[in-house]
């Protein structure tokens, strides 16, 4: 069976979420779908634990919330950041839906049938919000660090950064590349 919709949204991160907050704005059906477990899955899985932003919290501005707090030229740290998103989709009550993988979205006549993990949708609309960088590009080749002049080869070619959550990790390359 289809469950009929406007939109569906595939992806809770930033642009899934400021895209629901908009058709939310306009009384549009729509369910936003995250694969993770909870939204913005890179900020809270993709960050080291001592991540702060580097632009002054004032910057902040996902639609209808932007930062009004006691601290605008400070940085937010990873868990306020996180906390950011979680109240965001509180406050504006979007149908964010977390757990849930997509398997396909086809044109069928005038509307599109997704596919999910949770049900199937008909839609008149489906927007890809997956972000740009949701697999680690790791190349075959054995991997080389330049530290100054010098090059280093790292310990093993299917070391990447996302998987560094705190300095202490680095612990066990034999370098770090900084750029």
């Amino acid at each position: 069976m289809l469950h009929e919709i406007d939109t569906v949204i595939v992806g809770g991160g930033q642009a899934g979420l400021a895209i629901s907050y908009y058709l939310t704005q306009e009384g549009r059906e729509h369910v936003a779908l995250e694969r993770a477990p909870a939204v913005a899955n890179a900020w809270r899985n993709q960050r080291w634990d001592s991540f702060t932003l580097v632009t002054p919290n004032f910057q902040v501005r996902m639609p209808g919330a932007e930062y009004s707090g006691d601290d605008p030229y400070g940085f937010m740290s990873l868990a306020e950041v996180i906390e950011y998103f979680d109240n965001y989709i509180e406050r504006f009550r979007l149908p964010v839906h977390c757990g849930v993988e997509v398997f396909s979205a086809e044109k069928v006549g005038d509307r599109y049938v997704v596919r999910t993990s949770e049900k199937n949708y008909q839609a008149e609309n489906v927007v890809i919000a997956t972000g740009l960088y949701q697999s680690p590009k790791i190349p075959a080749c054995q991997l080389v660090a330049k530290c100054g002049s010098a090059a280093i080869a790292l310990l093993s070619p299917k070391t990447h950064s996302t998987g560094m959550r705190n300095a202490w990790m680095c612990l066990y390359l034999r370098t770090v590349e900084f750029a």
